[in-house]
């Protein structure tokens, strides 16, 4: 239970510093997002049957649709649905075996 929380609650506190980061110093680079990329080490890093990767990409959604110009879902819902397709195809068609070097979340 606490190993849980403490893993929930350096999430929360990595992706909060990671979009002041990504919303202040690169509002210019369009073409290049750290966010994505931390949604997809979650969800690779993560076992295939986890929730956390799915709620995070959920909320770093809603960060990112609160402070920008676009419809409000409209980045939480596509950080979503890359994050449920990943998730199915690393459940479906990939396994990973246990590398005893490869950190888990």
């Amino acid at each position: 239970m606490i190993k849980e929380t403490v893993k929930t609650l350096f999430l929360v506190i990595a992706m909060y510093y990671l979009f002041i980061f990504e919303s202040s110093y690169l509002p210019f680079f369009t073409c290049f997002s750290f966010i994505v990329l931390f949604v997809l080490a979650v969800n690779l890093l993560e076992e295939p049957q986890g929730r956390l990767g799915i709620i995070s990409a959920f909320f770093l959604g809603l960060m990112i649709d609160i402070f920008s110009t676009h419809l409000i879902g409209l980045v939480a819902l596509s950080l979503l649905f890359l994050s449920l397709l990943l998730k199915f195809i690393l459940f479906k068609y990939v396994r990973i075996p246990s590398l005893p070097w490869m950190p888990k979340i």
